[in-house]
């Protein structure tokens, strides 16, 4: 469908990262140009979506940065057990609607998993989330450009520290039924990929199965999307400093993480899915990956409260 620009692997700054996903908009919308990217962040941090109030983070210390997306949804932590993946494209037909570009990068991350030997892996569009056997492993969201629109989010590779995150952000409960089920127990039984991918060598120690594992998934979604349509470039310096200097137009100076401010005007932006552009902001939301799974899926994510607590 496209010739892309392969942007690479990269681990930077939460704050790098946020400016590259806007230059790579910007670069699809100049340039009539799709781009793909993967990315770690070199700390833990907790980012929260376009509409949410920062006061869902429930404290602020230096083991972590906290930055706003531009895209819809609730805060997630990224840390090394994360890998992301981010896809630009100009808003040149090819996606009629967001839910087209959703399923076409959905199922193609899925079929990528398939071929690592996750054979359990579905995408599910209504929940913007890919799972195995019924449970989260990866979600994503989108910004619905007028000239270019991003598709970004992440996949589990090995298991998070939970502990830590409830410390850190708002993790939920739901009654579902007779039961009480909670975000937390879901979060710790997630699949992750470094547990499921086939062929990884024997007697190679955990930190470089995690980077084995990461590679592995570039490679094999890579392949899938662009199908050897594409041109490799790396992230130099130059284009970081011409990513936060694009960057600085909204967000950085301004109190954007704070109060999402400026907000984006239709003339920028068509949709950012579930949101309003200049709507109030958000509290009391649940973690990312769960929040637009239903009860009854989510009663099927992980046991009740009074199962696994007793």
């Amino acid at each position: 469908m496209f010739n892309y620009r392969y942007l690479g692997a990269n681990r930077l700054s939460i704050h790098n990262n946020m400016a590259l996903e806007e230059y790579a908009l910007n670069e699809s919308a100049l340039h009539n140009l799709a781009t793909i990217r993967f990315w770690e962040v070199d700390k833990d941090s907790a980012v929260i979506g376009y509409g949410e109030s920062k006061g869902n983070i429930l404290k602020e210390d230096k083991s972590f940065d906290i930055a706003r997306r531009i895209t819809g949804g609730s805060h997630v932590q990224f840390d090394k057990n994360c890998l992301a993946y981010s896809f630009t494209v100009p808003r040149d037909g090819s996606f009629k609607h967001f839910n087209d570009m959703r399923k076409f990068f959905a199922e193609r991350i899925t079929n990528a998993l398939i071929g690592l030997g996750i054979d359990g892996a579905e995408a599910d569009n209504r929940a913007s989330t890919i799972n195995v056997d019924g449970k989260v492993i990866a979600s994503h969201a989108i910004f619905w450009g007028v000239e270019s629109a991003l598709l970004h989010g992440l996949i589990l590779v090995d298991h998070y520290d939970v502990d830590r995150i409830i410390e850190r952000m708002l993790l939920k409960e739901r009654v579902i039924g007779r039961h009480t089920y909670a975000e937390y127990d879901a979060l710790k039984g997630m699949p992750v990929a470094k547990e499921l991918v086939n062929g990884i060598p024997f007697g190679i120690n955990e930190d470089k199965k995690l980077e084995y594992v990461k590679g592995r998934i570039c490679s094999s979604v890579l392949s899938e999307v662009a199908e050897g349509h594409y041109k490799a470039e790396g992230i130099d310096d130059y284009t970081i400093n011409s990513a936060m200097k694009l960057a600085e137009t909204r967000h950085i100076g301004s109190p954007w993480v704070e109060k999402r401010y400026p907000a984006y005007e239709n003339d920028e932006v068509d949709a950012i899915p579930g949101e309003e552009l200049a709507g109030s902001l958000k509290r009391n939301l649940g973690y990312c990956m769960y929040i637009e799974v239903p009860d009854k899926d989510f009663s099927k994510m992980t046991l009740p409260k009074e199962e696994l607590h007793e």
